[in-house]
């Protein structure tokens, strides 16, 4: 036998590459997990800090709109803000905001107030914005209890229909309660508001303006309700443009004059001219 032989009888037979183990873990798996689990983390960082620097700043502008309107600290103001506040809020400057005062005291009633913010800036206290308006709106409960007297709410409801305002009357009588409506259209006009008779509903039959008074000899075109100044009922600072039942809510729109929101004296209650 050759020396060569005897070295290649004496070599180990080669190792045969077999299947992986089913139990360990493939390094491209590995990465993919740790990926993963990495992009969760950072997710919910960002989440918590957005939220924590969101509910931060609808403080701030919560004492802002209380501060202007000189309302107490219990006064529930609900604050919704555009974009990520966490990108906005390290400048100084939010590209937009909507502020919603709840129950906000309107004469006999209460109302929601709802102010559209633009381009705030600034901060500790002292703000400055490019826009402001506002809207005040009520629910059927909150429109009752401004445009029916109290004696009179037990017979008489407010509730809306497209765009009226709709008087429903429930009247006890001999033959039953008499029930009916009149739908009346608001408008506004010299810094007043008031309304016109659109239709009359009695014994289940709408009737136009026109059928009423053919049957009546009335001039139903004629008859308003007495104009109101909502002005009076709102700071001076916020001015009345126009009004109109939305969304079944009796809406008023607002002005804002910005040089005197936050002012003693536009706190002060509006007039009418």
């Amino acid at each position: 036998m050759a020396l060569s032989d005897q070295q290649t009888a004496l070599l180990p037979p080669r190792l045969q590459p077999g299947p992986p183990d089913p139990g360990q873990p493939r390094p491209g798996v590995l990465f993919a997990v740790l990926a993963v689990v990495l992009v969760a983390l950072a997710v919910t960082a960002l989440a918590t800090a957005e939220a924590i620097s969101r509910a931060e700043s609808q403080r701030t502008i919560a004492s802002m709109v209380r501060a202007a309107l000189e309302l107490p600290d219990s006064q529930r103001i609900d604050v919704d803000i555009e974009g990520f506040a966490l990108l906005q809020q390290p400048f100084g400057r939010f590209d937009g905001a909507h502020a919603t005062v709840r129950s906000f005291p309107t004469g006999p009633a209460t109302s929601d107030l709802t102010f559209d913010m633009e381009g705030l800036r600034g901060g500790d206290g002292d703000w400055t914005l490019d826009g402001l308006s506002g809207a005040l709106t009520l629910t059927a409960a909150q429109a009752t209890a401004l445009f029916v007297p109290a004696e009179a709410r037990g017979a008489v409801r407010v509730g809306f229909s497209g765009d009226d305002v709709v008087f429903d009357v429930s009247l006890p009588g001999g033959m039953g309660t008499q029930t009916g409506s009149v739908a009346m259209t608001p408008r506004f006009e010299k810094g007043r508001v008031s309304a016109g008779v659109s239709s009359v509903t009695a014994g289940g039959k709408v009737l136009s303006v026109e059928e009423v008074t053919a049957l009546t000899g009335g001039d139903l075109a004629a008859l308003q309700v007495e104009p109101l100044c909502f002005a009076e009922l709102l700071p001076r600072a916020l001015h009345v443009s126009d009004v109109a039942v939305s969304e079944q809510r009796f809406r008023v729109e607002l002005g804002v004059d910005l040089a005197t929101f936050d002012t003693a004296a536009g706190s002060e209650p509006g007039s009418c001219p």
